[in-house]
C-alpha cells in the first residue's frame, strides 16, 4: 500500500489523511477562523461545502465566493455559489482543486439542491464527482451528501437565533478496481446568534462529528468557535478544533477576521498547529460577492 499525505477537511473541518483515501476539504475562511464550526454557518456561498441546507435561511438571493487555502507544501483553490429560486428552493454549484507537488492533483465538482420545509426546517442533497491523480494511479468517484438545517428565533432579552445543522457526507465510492475509500462521516452542530444592539452581534457555535471509514481515519472530532460582528462591517473570530486522529484529523487553534463593504466580502483565517502537524502555518483567504 502506497502512503500519500494529502490535505483534507473530512466532515467539513480542516484535516489531513495519510493513506489511499481522498476527500476535498472546505477552504471557507469564516469556518476555519471559528475552529471548523461548519454545520451552522450561513454567511457565504461556501455553504455548499459546509452544510448546504443552511442556504435556505440566507438573506441574499444569490452569492458567489472564491477561496485559497494552503501553506508551503500544498495549494488548494475553490469556487462556489448559489441562486435562490422562489421562496423554497435553492440551487448550488462548486469546484475545488487540491495540488501537492506536480504528481498529486485532486479535483471535485459539486452540485446541490436545497428545499425549505416550512419556516424553520430545510433539507439538502449534494452530488459530487471527484477525480484524483497520483504518480501511478488515476481514479474517479461519485458520492452524495444529505444535510438538514433548523433555525428558530429565541425569546430572549436580546434578539437571538438558534441554528442547528447536520450532515451525512461522502455516501458513494470509486469506480473500477481502485483501492481507495471516500471518508464517510456524520457531523452535527449548533450556534446561537445574538444581537446586543444594532452595532454589536455575537455568534457562538460548536460541532461534533464522527468518521466511519476508512478504518485508519475512524474517530471523533469537535469544534468550538465564536464570532464578534461590529456594525455588520468587521468580524473577529477565534476557535479551537479537537481531532482524535492526529494525522487524518489534527487538532489546531484558529483566529480570523472579515470585512463587509456593500456587496463585497473578504475573510482571512490562520491556523495554529504543532510544528509536526500537516496544518502547521496553514492559512485561508476568501472573497465573496452578494447579489
Amino acid at each position: 500500500m502506497k502512503q500519500t499525505l494529502i490535505t483534507l477537511f473530512a466532515l467539513l473541518c480542516c484535516s489531513t489523511l495519510a493513506a489511499q483515501e481522498s476527500a476535498m476539504p472546505t477552504m471557507d475562511a469564516q469556518v476555519l477562523g471559528m475552529g471548523g464550526v461548519a454545520m451552522s454557518s450561513t454567511n457565504d456561498a461556501h455553504t455548499l461545502f459546509n452544510n448546504a441546507a443552511m442556504t435556505a435561511f440566507t438573506l441574499s438571493p444569490a452569492k458567489l465566493s472564491a477561496s485559497y487555502y494552503g501553506q508551503a507544501d500544498f495549494d488548494y483553490y475553490g469556487l462556489s455559489g448559489y441562486w435562490r429560486m422562489g421562496m423554497k428552493s435553492t440551487i448550488q454549484a462548486g469546484w475545488r482543486q487540491y495540488l501537492r507537488e506536480k504528481a498529486n492533483n485532486d479535483t471535485a465538482f459539486d452540485v446541490g439542491y436545497t428545499y425549505r420545509v416550512g419556516e424553520q426546517l430545510s433539507l439538502a442533497l449534494v452530488g459530487r464527482y471527484t477525480h484524483i491523480k497520483r504518480p501511478a494511479l488515476k481514479a474517479d468517484a461519485l458520492a452524495f451528501d444529505l444535510a438538514a438545517a433548523y433555525v428558530k428565533p429565541l425569546a430572549w432579552e436580546h434578539y437571538s437565533t438558534l441554528r442547528v445543522g447536520a450532515k451525512l457526507s461522502n455516501l458513494g465510492g470509486f469506480f473500477g478496481e481502485a483501492d481507495y475509500h471516500l471518508p464517510m462521516a456524520f457531523k452535527a452542530g449548533a450556534a446561537i446568534e445574538t444581537f446586543f444592539s444594532d452595532q454589536h452581534q455575537l455568534t457562538v457555535g460548536a460541532d461534533l462529528g464522527y468518521s466511519f471509514s476508512p478504518k485508519a481515519a475512524r474517530g471523533f472530532e469537535a469544534a468550538l468557535g465564536a464570532e464578534y460582528n461590529l456594525m455588520q462591517l468587521i468580524q473577529l473570530r477565534a476557535g479551537y478544533h479537537i481531532g482524535e486522529k492526529g494525522t487524518f484529523n489534527p487538532s489546531y487553534g484558529a483566529v480570523g477576521a472579515g470585512v463587509r463593504f456593500l456587496h463585497l466580502r473578504v475573510d482571512f483565517a490562520y491556523l495554529f498547529a504543532e510544528k509536526q502537524s500537516p496544518l502547521y502555518n496553514t492559512y485561508s483567504i476568501s472573497f465573496g460577492l452578494d447579489f
